[in-house]
């Protein structure tokens, strides 16, 4: 896979994990304002947690979107590292650190994702079995 593909879809990575820590911050706090039964601060900070969100799924169809524009191989390749897979390169090897940082973020922010949405909706919750 060319320098350039590897260094966009980077980009795309970097700006994900920038707005995955903004999303796990406003859960934390959203967590907070749940244990203290802050309404007002409930409400305000679901809806601050929407924007990372949102910019996290345009980042998302931006990397979709250079995936798809590549070659059937490096567009395999490309989609492999997004996966966790290992870098094929030394020069993929950034871009696949990049996906793994992304990924633990991830998991936290699912983390307190579910405590959060088990303490608010209980039995309702999505994570309730």
């Amino acid at each position: 896979m060319e320098d350039t593909a590897l260094l966009n879809a980077h980009v795309q990575l970097k700006k994900m994990y920038t707005n995955l820590n903004e999303t796990l911050d406003l859960s934390r706090q959203l967590a907070e304002a749940v244990d203290r039964d802050d309404q007002v601060a409930i409400h305000m900070l679901l809806a601050m947690r929407q924007e990372p969100i949102e910019r996290l799924r345009r980042a998302r169809n931006a990397l979709e979107q250079q995936r798809d524009l590549l070659s059937p191989e490096d567009g395999q390749e490309l989609e492999e590292l997004l996966r966790g897979g290992p870098p094929r390169t030394d020069a993929a090897a950034p871009l696949a650190a990049q996906v793994g940082m992304n990924r633990r973020v991830l998991e936290q922010v699912g983390a307190l994702d579910k405590a959060i949405s088990l303490k608010l909706a209980r039995e309702k919750s999505i994570y309730h079995q």
